[in-house]
């Protein structure tokens, strides 16, 4: 499994008794939801504390209920090793979706997964759409059997760490403090994250061993990408890593929402592949199939146009920051797989022989729920240092 780095893994120093400890709890949370660590001595190992210092913080988080002990492992010639894991039951975690027309939130434990699921209609914008996130955070919260470790959010828009709403103009949200303003309506810990971010987190997780880099790139009414590089998640210095949606692809092309025109959106979304199939943005089919099934010829021309311009901007991004992972994540079933085939090949034909060798293009491996479990990773990451595998 690839490793997300979301802290340092060796003691730390120049911080303060308290400070430390913390930062030692999560590299060992860290190290043992990963997989890189399941003894006393691969944490000991890995961190660099000493034996006393990581007996202390493992009988420290099982007190907690976050680390059992599964059993002895194998001798490597001594007394056999105590064998730990983390316990998925013992917290909760609260995940909310606003990337598309219905807010989505899920009530899971550590380990993820289905859970509860509850929705809201997501029609509304500004402060009517955080109120109906803030009662979908509530309904979820009262439905808890475990403590929950804090909230996490996936939003279209361009988000600040600080989990601050720089600017959402379809969700009319513009220097809004939505992670501050959550926390305190809900007195639980929210962080925000923008969705393809949230998704990349995801999606990191299906990262084959030796990989520790991928773009997601979410496709719906608008166009995203997601970064991960070097294990570590990259929004760039403005929180503007990965907006590659509204690069201009076709000088003078159709005019675009951002006042530009032919952005990679009016060629690439979904809104151009639907209205070629007769389609409104408003009523999308469920699936591929239907899509073609409406008007074959024309879906099918748009859908190899999005390729062409999507595999080109693709193709960029991956000579300049040397991914090697692209992750398609499209709002309706069967068109992440037709388009990641077609990009594939766009891709192929325009990078080094060399460097297309290791480049794959894929479908989001659950399109419906990425964003989901994005939020999902991204609390678990934030509050506790932890790394799902």
């Amino acid at each position: 499994m690839a490793e997300l780095l979301v802290g340092p893994l060796r003691s730390v120093g120049g911080a303060s008794g308290q400070d430390a400890r913390e930062l030692n709890r999560r590299s060992v949370l860290h190290a043992v939801a990963s997989g890189a660590a399941i003894t006393r001595a691969d944490l000991a190992r890995l961190t660099g504390l000493t034996r006393p210092t990581i007996s202390s913080l493992v009988e420290e988080l099982a007190q907690e209920g976050l680390i059992v002990e599964t059993g002895p492992g194998p001798s490597a010639g001594g007394k056999r090793p105590t064998l730990l894991a983390i316990d998925g039951a013992a917290r909760q975690v609260i995940a909310i979706d606003v990337s598309s027309d219905v807010v989505v939130g899920g009530l899971s434990d550590l380990v993820g997964g289905p859970g509860v699921v509850e929705s809201r209609p997501g029609a509304a914008t500004g402060d009517a759409l955080v109120d109906e996130i803030v009662d979908l955070i509530s309904v979820l919260a009262a439905r808890a059997t475990a403590p929950i470790v804090g909230v996490g959010v996936g939003t279209p828009g361009l988000v600040h760490a600080d989990g601050t709403i720089l600017e959402a103009a379809n969700l009319g949200w513009h220097d809004r403090a939505l992670g501050a303003e959550l926390t305190e309506r809900t007195g639980l810990p929210v962080w925000v994250a923008n969705d393809a971010d949230a998704a990349a987190l995801a999606e990191f997780a299906h990262l084959p061993e030796g990989r520790d880099g991928l773009a997601v790139v979410r496709i719906g009414a608008g166009i995203g990408a997601g970064l991960v590089l070097g294990g570590r998640p990259y929004r760039g210095s403005r929180a503007a890593a990965g907006e590659i949606g509204h690069l201009v692809v076709v000088p003078d092309g159709d005019p675009c929402s951002c006042g530009n025109a032919g952005c990679l959106e009016t060629v690439a979304s979904l809104r151009p592949v639907l209205a070629a199939a007769g389609f409104e943005f408003t009523e999308p089919p469920a699936d591929h199939a239907t899509l073609i099934e409406r008007d074959g010829d024309a879906a099918d021309a748009a859908l190899d146009l999005a390729a062409l311009h999507l595999g080109s901007v693709l193709a960029h991004l991956i000579a300049i920051v040397d991914v090697a992972d692209v992750v398609l994540s499209v709002e309706i079933a069967g068109v992440g797989e037709v388009l990641a085939e077609r990009v594939q090949r766009v891709v192929t034909d325009r990078l080094l022989p060399t460097l297309t060798q290791d480049v794959r293009v894929r479908a989001a491996t659950d399109a419906d729920r990425v964003v989901l479990d994005g939020a999902h990773a991204l609390v678990l990451a934030s509050a506790l240092g932890m790394v799902r595998s």
